[in-house]
């Protein structure tokens, strides 16, 4: 965090205005994010695919990115980022130098401090933000990490202490193929239907304009996460 920033964070939360200063600074990231997706999110998310595939491995369309392929065969109107998921033990060794070959930079990582297992990536890809998510298998079942914010530090202070929430998304294991979305072709669930209903519940059909955010169908998890920046 820059030193101004630093200094306005300080103040607004000395005088109150914290979180009005936040939710001013996240409306206007989300303005640029959304310039940037608009142009260059389709080949964002096709170098992704081509980096993986480039290894004999694979992604998947996953959580928003997923739900607005198969529902509105594009992506979601208020989305600004994309989601793909890929299974864990068929993830690429190499991984952030094959993306960076791509031309993604490493952003951010999300870990357990415990065994440093990795829970979620983020790159940027001409300003696109991607996040990935690896899904674990558990007997019938994937599942994968989904982060939440500190019950009450914020964010610097709960990557020094006690680290992040989580929950845990379980969706039935599947088989992958590929589909059709915006002239590509991409892998997604083979049921994908009962896949987003696991996520998303069973009215994933009906649009709604705010985040699907506390719609997950999750278990609370008693882990904790940290991050870790990358510049």
């Amino acid at each position: 965090m820059g030193i101004i920033r630093k200094i306005a964070v300080a103040i607004t939360r000395k005088i109150g205005l914290y979180k009005w200063a936040v939710n001013v600074e996240t409306k206007f990231s989300n303005k640029k994010k959304q310039h940037y997706f608009k142009k260059y999110g389709l080949e964002a998310l096709i170098q992704v695919d081509q980096a993986f595939r480039s290894v004999n491995s694979f992604i998947f369309l996953d959580f928003g990115t997923l739900l607005g392929a198969y529902r509105d065969k594009n992506f979601i109107a208020h989305d600004c980022d994309i989601d793909v998921g890929y299974l864990h033990d068929t993830a690429p060794e190499n991984m952030p130098e094959l993306l960076k070959s791509y031309g993604f930079e490493h952003k951010l990582q999300f870990y357990v401090k415990e065994t440093g297992l990795i829970v979620e990536d983020r790159y940027i890809y001409k300003g696109v933000q991607v996040d990935f998510f690896p899904h674990f298998r558990s007997g019938t079942r994937f599942y994968c990490y989904l982060g939440r914010q500190h019950e009450t530090k914020p964010p610097e202070e709960a990557n020094r202490t006690d680290g992040f929430p989580c929950k845990l998304s379980w969706v039935d294991a599947d088989d992958f193929s590929e589909y059709d979305f915006l002239g590509q072709k991409f892998f997604v669930p083979n049921n994908t239907s009962k896949w987003l209903e696991s996520v998303y519940g069973a009215s994933y059909m009906t649009p709604i304009k705010t985040k699907y955010e506390d719609t997950h169908i999750v278990k609370a998890h008693s882990e904790r996460i940290y991050r870790r920046y990358f510049k």
